[in-house]
C-alpha cells in the first residue's frame, strides 16, 4: 500500500497555532522590541486563533489560507476602527513571516494580501485653547505642579510617545546616560522599537519648565534615581504618567486626555507651519510615511489656503 505524500506546505503538526504563537512570543521578547509591540502582535495571533476556533476553520498553521485571513480582517472591519484591523494585520504578518523563517510553513498565507486601508482623515488634534487649559491645570509652585507642567511641555514640544517620554533620564554627570541638554534645548529619545535613538528640540518654554522642575527635583527624596520623572514612590511609570494626564485633562475640561493626542497636535502644527515631512519624520521617529500622511490630511486645506494667500496671482495685478 502506497502511503500518502507528505504535506508539501508545512512540517508542523495540526492544531498548532497557539503553541507556535507561544514560541513566536519568545522570539519577539528576544528581539529587543518594545513590550507594547510584543503585546500587540501576540494579541493579534490570539484573536485570530479564537476567530478560527469559533468558526470551525483550520487552527493548524499549515491549513490556514489567504481566505481565512481575509475573513478575519472583514470581521474586524465590521466591528472596529480601521486602525484596529491594521494593527491586527501587522501582527499576523509578523507571525507568519516568523513561521516561514523557522521552517514551520513554506509560504505565508498573507503573501498576496493587502493591509486594510486607513481613512485619509487624521485623528482629532488638541486645539490651542485646550493646550492652554491643560497647562493652566498644571500651574503651581509645588513639586507635582512643576513636574506635570514640564511633562506636558515636553509632550507638546517634542511629539514624543508616552514610552519615550517616560524613559527619559537625568544623569548630568554622565553624558552617556543623560538624555537632556538644557542649554541646547535638546532631548535624546530612545525608542522602544529597537531602542533607536534620536535627538529633538523641545522649545524654550519646555526648557524653562524642565529647569524649574529639575531644581525642585534635586531636593526630592528620590533625586538620586536616573529616571527624570519621579514621584512619591520612585520613578514614574507609563501608567502613572498616563493617569496624571487623565487627571489634568479632566481638570482642564479635556476628558480622556492621553499622550498620543499631543503627538497628533505636534505633527499637524509642524506641517501647517511648513515643516518638511522628511525632517518631521526624523524628529518624531517615524520610519514610514503612512501615519504621517494621516496627519498631513488634517492640515492640507489650511496649508493650501496659507500658500494661496502668499502667492495668489491676483494680488500681483
Amino acid at each position: 500500500m502506497v502511503s500518502s505524500p507528505p504535506d508539501p506546505v508545512s512540517i508542523a503538526p495540526r492544531g498548532d497555532l497557539r503553541p507556535n504563537a507561544a514560541s513566536f512570543g519568545r522570539h519577539l521578547r528576544a528581539s529587543n522590541l518594545s513590550p507594547r509591540t510584543v503585546q500587540t502582535y501576540l494579541e493579534s495571533v490570539d484573536r485570530f486563533a479564537t476567530f478560527l476556533e469559533d468558526r470551525g476553520m483550520p487552527t493548524d498553521v499549515a491549513g490556514i489560507r489567504r481566505e481565512h485571513v481575509e475573513a478575519f480582517m472583514e470581521s474586524l472591519l465590521e466591528r472596529f476602527k480601521p486602525t484596529t484591523a491594521t494593527n491586527r494585520y501587522s501582527g499576523l504578518q509578523a507571525f507568519f513571516k516568523w513561521a516561514v523563517d523557522e521552517g514551520e510553513i513554506r509560504d505565508s498565507p498573507m503573501a498576496r494580501t493587502r493591509k486594510p486601508r486607513l481613512p485619509e482623515h487624521a485623528p482629532p488634534v488638541l486645539s490651542e485653547d485646550q493646550l492652554r487649559a491643560i497647562l493652566a491645570a498644571c500651574e503651581g509652585q509645588g513639586f507635582d505642579e512643576r513636574r506635570d507642567t514640564a511633562l506636558v511641555r515636553v509632550f507638546i514640544g517634542s511629539g514624543a510617545r508616552l514610552a519615550e517620554v517616560t524613559a527619559l533620564r537625568w544623569v548630568p554627570d554622565d553624558p552617556e546616560q543623560n538624555d537632556l541638554d538644557l542649554d541646547l534645548g535638546v532631548i535624546r529619545i530612545r525608542s522602544g522599537k529597537g531602542r533607536r535613538e534620536r535627538a529633538t528640540y523641545i522649545g524654550t518654554k519646555a526648557i524653562r519648565a524642565l529647569d524649574r522642575y529639575i531644581r525642585v527635583r534635586g531636593k526630592h527624596r528620590h533625586a538620586a534615581l536616573s529616571a527624570l520623572w519621579v514621584g512619591q514612590r520612585g520613578a514614574m511609570t507609563e501608567s502613572g504618567i498616563a493617569q496624571m494626564l487623565r487627571d489634568r485633562g479632566a481638570a482642564a475640561g479635556v476628558p480622556g486626555l492621553h499622550a498620543h493626542q499631543f503627538r497628533h497636535s505636534y505633527a499637524s502644527r509642524m506641517l501647517a507651519a511648513g515643516f518638511q515631512e522628511t525632517d518631521l519624520m526624523q524628529l518624531a521617529g517615524w520610519r514610514s510615511r503612512e501615519m504621517l500622511a494621516r496627519y498631513a490630511a488634517a492640515t492640507r486645506s489650511e496649508r493650501a489656503i496659507a500658500a494661496a494667500r502668499r502667492l495668489n496671482p491676483g494680488d500681483e495685478l
